[in-house]
């Protein structure tokens, strides 16, 4: 062979080499090593227990070296969900939306995440997990009934009534499905467009003395209740709602909304288009929450702040929280630049309250509920009478009672109740439960005071730590 032959040939190979670089440029980078770091399941509160019927999210949490295209794959209620997404962030959520379960059962849900492309991951040991939770179905139905009361034709006209007010319902009911424990089906919503117009002896909060006038008031409730129960018999929820400003105008500066527990399954609330958590707040105090602010104390505590974090399904809004963002529970003080969210221990409260009582089932036995209260009802009910969400406070003499609601129980199963003033056990005390579905209740007490400080009760199941809730223990004086 001649020179001339070699130098062909080499510069041949030369050309295949340069036209090589590329493929072998990138065949170099289509490996990647994709991670599955976490599996969040919410519905309304990240990791509860599933709610039949319920709008559901799943969240993966994939951990990538470098940005990638990602597939995650979701088995769920027997049926398959994927999602594509870029992953750049390190880590990077994506969310599926997996609709309602249908299938009454405790719940296995598998993830896997795999490169979208041609891209080959090295290690698949990583890649793949499954998230097990059980599956309540509470027996509760709520109607709720919107009544604009004592609109006039001016503040129809200022507030571009017809065209706002059906708005503010549709948001409230929107919040209502999302933030409680019920299927959609569980909860309807109506409205009439109509103002219902008070008499003139319906319409006074205070007296002349500015104190809480409660002829007046119950007036005012028996009016709007039964004005709303002639257009709705079946409501067990009536929402009246007045014009801006009225409240102020009729004794109650303050108020935003208020209840009356003499007159069951009506509320009133004033119109804030921007306010979407009305029902859900006013709904809450029929069903023995109350607020979770406290002004009595120095500094007062206008919010209670949600303690997990969660997903506002409906409108595929994620709720987180850090300690750089803070979200008030839906029965904290309003405030239109502080949108609030539900709490989880009103949420599994409400589970609990939705299910022992009226015939609810669940997947598995499970303590729905440890509900911090300053009553129990008598007579072995034990279930809450009097109860805030939030971080409760009581004084140094008061009795703290925590009510723990079971279901499915089958029966013999020891419940304790382990209670700490920070990290100091104080106190334990111990049942054995029955079949089926129940309240609970403990108490702490000290005759000569408790010492102020920050307490929390462990709720144990056979050994098995299930709930915990906090309080506080502090004087008003």
């Amino acid at each position: 062979m001649n020179v001339r032959t070699w130098s062909k040939r080499i510069l041949y190979l030369g050309a295949l080499l340069l036209a090589l670089l590329p493929w072998a440029s990138a065949h170099a980078q289509s490996s990647i090593d994709l991670a599955l770091k976490d599996v969040i399941v919410a519905q309304a509160i990240n990791g509860e227990p599933l709610i039949l019927g319920k709008l559901t999210v799943v969240r993966a949490v994939v951990s990538a070296p470098s940005a990638a295209e990602v597939k995650v794959s979701v088995e769920f209620d027997g049926k398959s969900f994927t999602q594509t997404q870029r992953v750049v962030d390190d880590p990077t959520f994506v969310d599926v939306f997996v609709g309602a379960p249908q299938n009454f059962r405790t719940q296995t849900i598998n993830v896997r995440v795999e490169p979208n492309d041609e891209t080959s991951d090295p290690n698949l040991s990583n890649n793949t997990k499954a998230v097990t939770l059980p599956m309540v179905k509470p027996n509760e139905k709520i109607i709720a009934y919107f009544l604009p009361v004592d609109w006039t034709p001016e503040q129809r006209t200022r507030y571009n009534f017809d065209t706002t007010f059906p708005k503010f319902v549709q948001e409230n009911a929107i919040y209502l499905r999302a933030t409680y424990p019920l299927a959609a089906d569980q909860i309807a919503v109506d409205s009439t467009n109509v103002p219902h117009m008070l008499a003139a002896n319906e319409k006074s909060l205070a007296n002349n003395q500015g104190d809480f006038d409660a002829i007046s008031s119950h007036l005012l409730y028996a009016s709007i209740s039964l004005a709303a129960r002639r257009l709705k018999p079946d409501a067990t929820l009536v929402v009246g709602v007045f014009p801006p400003g009225w409240f102020a105008a009729h004794g109650n500066k303050s108020a935003l909304g208020l209840a009356l527990s003499d007159v069951k399954g009506t509320v009133t609330a004033q119109y804030v288009l921007t306010d979407a958590t009305t029902s859900a707040h006013e709904l809450a105090h029929l069903f023995w929450l109350y607020e979770d602010y406290d002004y009595s104390i120095k500094p007062t505590r206008p919010f209670t702040y949600v303690d997990r974090s969660g997903y506002y399904v409906e409108k595929k809004i994620p709720e987180e929280i850090s300690d750089q963002k803070k979200i008030p529970t839906f029965l904290s003080a309003y405030s239109p630049d502080a949108p609030s969210w539900v709490d989880t221990r009103a949420y599994e409260y409400l589970t609990a309250k939705f299910t022992i009582a009226s015939g609810g089932q669940v997947s598995e036995p499970l303590i729905l509920a440890a509900t911090i209260a300053r009553q129990i009802e008598p007579d072995d009910q034990n279930f809450p009478s009097d109860y805030s969400a939030g971080y409760q406070r009581f004084e140094p003499k008061q009795t703290v009672y925590v009510s723990v609601g079971a279901a499915g129980m089958r029966g013999g199963e020891k419940l304790e109740a382990r209670w700490f003033q920070e990290n100091a056990q104080v106190f334990t005390d111990s049942q054995i439960l029955k079949a089926g579905n129940g309240w609970y209740a403990f108490s702490l007490r000290n005759r000569n005071g408790m010492p102020e400080g920050n307490y929390r009760v462990d709720i144990y199941l056979d050994g098995t730590l299930t709930k915990s809730s906090k309080f506080q223990v502090k004087s008003s004086q």
